[in-house]
């Protein structure tokens, strides 16, 4: 059984996770604006993509039968139309920044439908469809999703990985990690045909997602804003850098996994969390993956926002009764960054905004990296 899926967002995450574990049981459709003009107009020309798999090595794999669309072109109207009435399940993969235009976009383009339609919402963060689901009608479904695969552009591909089409010099890989989430209040056989997703518990699905949020985004943006103030380009430059590995493990092993068992992963049971935390620092440093530095510090300022990485993950801490040591070496990295990238304003902005309890220390550990 094939039927469609409508992508917003032609980034990483959709070309390098989503689409690979989903084309095999649904026709792909990606919608996006004239950032993305190269890719639609190649996919157009060729009706497939190739995407980069790291895992010990680097394995090519190609996603055929995919269509591409502009939605700011008014001639592809016609086509975006029929493509959604086709969907039943969509995704948007925009940012938080552009996910409200998605989903209106979206919204207009659904009046008359009446059956069970689905819109996962692939954005980093808590409850990041909440505000939305008052705005459609009750067919209409808008769910948090967990995407846990690391995924990405590389506007310089790497000898070892090929170009996302045979006419366009960039490239996408993401890490060969498995798995879609969602809540199984969702459960619907007929819509979700594919072993890529999971349904678990709602207990379990917040688990999984705070622990996505916390033991994985938090730290990659650890490792980032480390790399960052190190001037190295990739994770992978720091693979062998034992202060650097050794500051991620320690936060993770010490503050970031007592808490979050506390908190909630206990309903992911023990064996699952464990190797999930075991497996993270080697994933973020792989030298397949080879992720961008940049790539960890851009937006840093959204990163921490209230329902984010940084300050969820310092609310998650204290809640929890841990204290945040090595987290605070997080936070004063993260702004000391903000000061070099963004303004020394807007790192006293973010300073501002911790808890008394802790900005103290921040503001000592600050000194180091001035």
């Amino acid at each position: 059984m094939t039927d469609r899926i409508v992508i917003f967002g032609a980034g990483g995450l959709s070309l390098a996770f989503l689409a690979p574990e989903l084309h095999k049981d649904y026709s792909i459709t990606f919608l996006d604006t004239h950032f993305k003009e190269d890719f639609v107009s190649s996919v157009q020309k060729h009706r497939s993509y190739t995407t980069n798999l790291a895992g010990q090595r680097i394995k090519p794999l190609t996603i055929p039968d995919v269509d591409a669309f502009r939605t700011d072109v008014p001639a592809h109207d016609a086509d975006i139309r029929k493509h959604i009435a086709a969907a039943r399940i969509f995704y948007t993969a925009v940012g938080m920044r552009n996910l409200d235009s998605a989903l209106g976009y979206l919204n207009e383009r659904l009046t008359g439908r009446n059956e069970p339609i689905y819109i996962l919402c692939a954005e980093n963060g808590e409850g990041v469809a909440e505000a939305w689901r008052t705005k459609f009608r009750s067919n209409i479904h808008l769910c948090d999703t967990v995407m846990g695969r690391m995924s990405r552009l590389d506007e310089r591909p790497l000898p070892d990985y090929q170009p996302v089409t045979p006419d366009l010099p960039w490239g996408v890989v993401g890490e060969e990690f498995y798995g879609m989430p969602l809540s199984n209040e969702h459960a619907n056989a007929e819509v979700f045909h594919s072993k890529a997703f999971q349904f678990v518990s709602p207990e379990e699905f917040h688990a999984r997602e705070r622990v996505k949020l916390y033991a994985h985004n938090a730290m990659h943006f650890y490792a980032a804003v480390l790399g960052r103030l190190r001037g190295v380009e990739r994770f992978s430059d720091m693979a062998d850098d034992a202060q650097v590995t050794g500051a991620v493990r320690e936060l993770l092993d010490q503050e970031i996994a007592p808490a979050l068992w506390k908190d909630c992963a206990y309903h992911m049971g023990r064996p699952v969390f464990h190797k999930y935390v075991q497996a993270m620092p080697g994933r973020l440093f792989s030298k397949t993956l080879r992720d961008l530095v940049a790539r960890g510090v851009r937006g840093i300022q959204d990163k921490f926002a209230d329902n984010e990485r940084v300050m969820g993950g310092l609310r998650l801490l204290l809640k929890n009764g841990i204290a945040p040591k090595r987290y605070c070496d997080l936070l004063a990295a993260g702004i000391a960054v903000a000061r070099r990238d963004a303004s020394p304003e807007a790192a006293d902005a973010l300073l501002a905004r911790l808890p008394e309890s802790v900005r103290g220390d921040v503001a000592a550990r600050l000194k180091q990296y001035a």
